[in-house]
């Protein structure tokens, strides 16, 4: 491989001339952008993850006039919770890898295109199962942002300054989940139940015209085949070319090979397999609350449905004030690890987060279970969302951050994987939540949740321990 600057020799036209970014001539080159316009990336792409997230809970307290505008069962109301979320899972595994053959601003624009057109039958359809088709389809496109989106910042960031952009992306897609009941509560309790869903589609056609104007293509192999292009033009030599060029891939053929990674990490790569359940639970606690939270106010302290909706603000807080303070302290054990360690930056560093966030979050689920007391003030449950939320943010800054530095070649793809799980489980919690505070009792319920969080504190250390081993062992990690 040569310079762009110098004429290939004779030998090279036989064969082509791969074009690189070799720092002399990278017009396209996405790592050369400011400061300002990568941090404007992350800002845009963390509201458009909010947004995909607020979609997902909206219909938590629309759910009354739902089951009386449609005469359905409160069971099966609940689909319009659990179709949505499953389908972002799904949708993950197709978008995300293809991201990483068509571009990233491509998948975003296309993905939440649809997502916001979709959503269109749910604010508009006469006929439930129209609804939730509407919901599955929109939550389907939806996962263009909740599985992209650390690919780009892969893409844009060196590996010592990914703390930061990953930990306010963190925090949207969970912050998202607690602010749908706070605007669908408000929503539903004055206005027609239908601009819960009107609201939500403005909002995506906000966040697609952002992305057209104000993010760029930042996946390399797509940027070099903008770069092959101007080459080609301005020496007028057509044996320039990109890697991604060579593919002949058709599109059938892009969409099997898309699904073949992120199956394969699931499957193949214990750390994957184990992160990704992990991920997953304590997600499903999330989306449990949006069934728990509502029967524990109502039920406990008579709460009516716009004071339900702001009960969610001890948990959005808990999320935001973990994502302001946790990076700093993070990232400050990992540069002393990092000068202990002749400089290295090792991926299990980022466990130290999980190691502590391990302890909080079964907390937090303790606190809500057993102030749940008509005597007690109804403060005491919110403390308790607020803890857990302030711990669950740890967990996944530090399983979001050692995903994207450890598969870093392959970020998008493990992205991917960790939403299809987490989602799938996120999906079906919420079938069955309600039901189990019944039965068992809101503090016995919440008790068996934080037991379970409890029995998988173990798991951070393990990794914490022999994770470069396993990283080894694995054909997807970043050895």
């Amino acid at each position: 491989m040569a310079d762009i600057e110098n004429k290939p020799e004779k030998e090279d036209i036989e064969i082509g001339y791969e074009v690189t970014f070799d720092g002399l001539n990278d017009k396209e080159d996405a790592t050369q952008l400011s400061t300002l316009r990568k941090w404007l990336i992350v800002v845009i792409i963390s509201l458009g993850s909010t947004c995909i997230t607020c979609l997902s809970s909206c219909w938590t307290l629309a759910s009354t006039n739902i089951i009386n505008h449609f005469g359905v069962s409160e069971e099966v109301s609940v689909l319009g919770i659990s179709l949505f979320i499953i389908a972002v899972g799904c949708g993950g595994v197709f978008l995300a890898p293809m991201s990483e053959y068509y571009g990233r601003k491509k998948t975003y624009t296309i993905g939440l295109f649809l997502c916001g057109t979709f959503n269109l039958l749910p604010g508009f359809c006469e006929n439930f199962g129209g609804v939730l088709f509407g919901r599955f389809v929109s939550g389907f496109f939806a996962s263009s942002f909740m599985a992209v989106a650390s690919g780009t910042f892969a893409d844009i960031f060196p590996k010592d300054k990914l703390a930061y952009p990953v930990a306010l992306y963190t925090m949207s897609p969970f912050v998202g989940p607690g602010l749908g009941p706070l605007m669908s509560g408000f929503i539903n309790k004055y206005i027609d139940f239908r601009w819960t869903f009107h609201v939500m589609t403005i909002w995506c056609a906000v966040i697609v015209v952002m992305v057209v104007l104000f993010v760029p293509e930042t996946y390399q192999p797509v940027l070099l085949m903008a770069k092959a292009k101007r080459v080609r033009k301005e020496t007028g030599d057509d044996r320039y070319y990109a890697p991604l060029e060579k593919s002949k891939r058709s599109l059938v053929q892009a969409i099997l090979l898309s699904c073949e990674r992120p199956i394969g990490l699931l499957f193949r790569d214990k750390m994957t397999f184990v992160l990704c359940f992990y991920t997953g639970f304590n997600l499903a606690i999330v989306y449990m609350f949006f069934v728990a939270v509502p029967y524990i106010f109502e039920t406990v302290y008579g709460f009516e449905i716009d004071h339900v909706g702001l009960t969610f603000i001890g948990l959005i807080l808990g999320m935001a004030i973990s994502s302001l303070v946790g990076p700093f302290f993070v990232t400050k054990y990992m540069n002393k690890k990092a000068a202990a360690n002749k400089g290295i930056m090792e991926p299990e560093f980022r466990f130290f987060s999980i190691e502590i966030g391990v302890f909080i979050a079964p907390m937090g689920l303790l606190v809500m279970g057993w102030t749940a007391y008509p005597h007690v003030h109804w403060m005491g449950p919110i403390i308790g969302m607020f803890i857990f939320g302030f711990g669950i943010i740890f967990i996944f800054n530090g399983i979001f951050g050692y995903t994207v530095d450890a598969y870093r070649l392959y970020a998008a793809s493990a992205m991917a994987t960790n939403s299809l799980v987490r989602s799938i489980m996120g999906g079906v919690f919420p079938l069955f939540g309600k039901q189990m505070y019944k039965k068992m009792g809101i503090h016995w319920a919440s008790t068996f949740l934080a037991l379970i969080g409890c029995l998988l504190i173990p798991v951070a250390f393990l990794f914490a321990k022999h994770g470069p081993r396993l990283r080894q062992q694995s054909k997807y990690a970043w050895a």
